[in-house]
Order: structure tokens, then sequence, then C-alpha cells
């Protein structure tokens, strides 16, 4: 899985439109956005939102590591909540031995792109790496081992069920979810939703109104922005979440066992945290 080499021209066409229709969005919520279980007429909103600038960079100017750009961005948002969150010992956040330091360099990027290719099933003529790579580069420079265990892939069978169990993983864990976009070509991360109904990290229903998304390459005007539902289900390329068809990754993963290929096409994959 490469990074989408045209990720540029795309953002360029489609900047505006995502920014105008953002705007539309972002008024429709602004009193709500950070008030979590605020009534809403006969329902209740909940909100997330964990996205922070702080530890944030661009992939530019190597356009194949969208994904150890997301990562070090996932890893620098997990340890800003773990700081935000250190007086309660009972957080989950605070409680799990993470052993990353906020690092927004280039140079740990690079590092990291290296371990994920490495520890990949991809075929090494591809550039970038895949969602196994991915999934090891977390829980090794997170938390120190391959075997870790708080991220892992995740595929399901429709957008909805995905979108589903993205809100969950978010709301339950406090921690950025990654997701294959561009049908496998590139990768965003949901840092915060908008909900209806009941509370997601205690119930299993409530309806998706939206979700905050960050992209890595420098061209992108996604940095927490909010898509509504219908946009990111099927709205342009920059920000429709589709099935992944890529098809180079074609080895045994050493921890779950699966081929990525036969796992993986034509569903919706998720890099989520299980703790």
């Amino acid at each position: 899985m490469a990074c989408d080499h045209q990720e540029s021209k795309i953002w360029t066409r489609a900047g505006v439109r995502i920014a105008a229709a953002n705007l539309l969005a972002v008024a429709a919520f602004v009193v709500l956005a950070f008030s979590p279980g605020v009534a809403a007429g006969s329902e209740t909103i909940y909100t997330s939102y964990i996205y922070s600038s702080i530890g944030v960079l661009h992939q530019d100017p190597n356009y194949t590591s969208c994904v150890a750009t997301s990562s070090e961005m996932m890893l620098n948002m997990t340890t800003y909540q773990a700081d935000l969150s250190y007086l309660s010992s009972s957080n989950e956040v605070f409680q799990s031995p993470l052993r990353w330091h906020q690092d927004p360099s280039y140079a740990k990027q690079e590092e990291i792109l290296a371990y994920a290719r490495a520890s990949m099933t991809m075929l090494t003529t591809s550039a970038g790496t895949d969602p196994h790579g991915w999934r090891n580069a977390l829980n090794y420079y997170g938390w120190g081992n391959i075997h870790a265990g708080v991220y892992r892939d995740s595929s399901y069978a429709s957008f909805d069920e995905t979108a589903t169990a993205v809100v969950t993983a978010l709301a339950r864990h406090n921690r950025p979810v990654g997701i294959l976009a561009r049908s496998g070509t590139h990768v965003q991360l949901v840092t915060g939703y908008v909900v209806t109904g009941t509370d997601p990290a205690i119930s299993d229903v409530f309806t998706i109104q939206g979700a905050y998304l960050t992209d890595p390459p420098l061209t992108a005007v996604m940095r927490g922005y909010y898509v509504p539902m219908a946009t990111w289900r099927s709205g342009i390329s920059a920000v429709r979440f589709s099935a992944y068809t890529e098809s180079d990754s074609r080895y045994v993963d050493g921890i779950d066992g699966h081929v990525g290929t036969a796992e993986w096409y034509g569903t919706w994959v998720i890099i989520d945290p299980v703790r």
C-alpha cells in the first residue's frame, strides 16, 4: 500500500469544497462540539475531540510515509491525552505502560517507516507499508513490544459497521483510530465524533452524525476536520471512506496468522485500539 501520489492534486481540487462544507457542519454543532451529553430536542448528543496540534507533522516530502506520519501523530496525541489525565489513576490511558515521548521529527517518521516495512506482510517491491506494518509500528514504538496488543488491524463488511467500530474504539479507549482511506492507497486518522442517542463509551445504541478526520499531507486541509456522515460514506475521494482494494499483502502475518489480502480485500479496514 503506497500512499496516494495524486493526493496533492486531489486536495487542490477538493480543498475549497471541503472547507465550505465543514463550515456549514461546524456551525450546526458549534454549541455542542465539546459538550458531551447535551440534549438536542428529543435526543442527546455525545461528542469527542482528541485532536491536538501539539505533535502534529506532515508526511512531506516523503509521499510513501503516510502510515509512519500517522503513527507518529497517533502516539503524540495519545501521549497528550495521557498527560491530561495523569491525575486519574483509574483512567486507562494513564495506566497503560506508554513508552512513547512526544516526537514530531521527520527523522523519527523515517525510522517508523523502516520498521513498519520490515514487519509488514506486503511485497517489498511495493512502496509504503500495509495495515500489519502500521499495527506493528504503533505497538512497538508506543508500548515497546510488537506483541503489546494495544492496537490491532480490523476489517468489516460494510461502511456503517466500520464507522460504528471506529466510534466505539475511540470512545472507550480515548485514542485515535486509523483508517485505510481511498481504497487502501492512503491513510487518515479519526480524532473525534458526534453521535446522538446514548453514550458510545458505554452503549452500542447510537447514531453517528459525523467524524473528525486528520490527514497527514501538508496539502491536506483536514486537521481535526468535521465530516458529516453522508460525506464520509459517499463524498468526494479525498474524504470518502471506501472498501480496501489493494492486493499486494500476500504473506502470512506472524501476529494474527492471516494473509492481508485475503483478510482485507473488499472490506473496510481500520487500525483500532483495544485497550
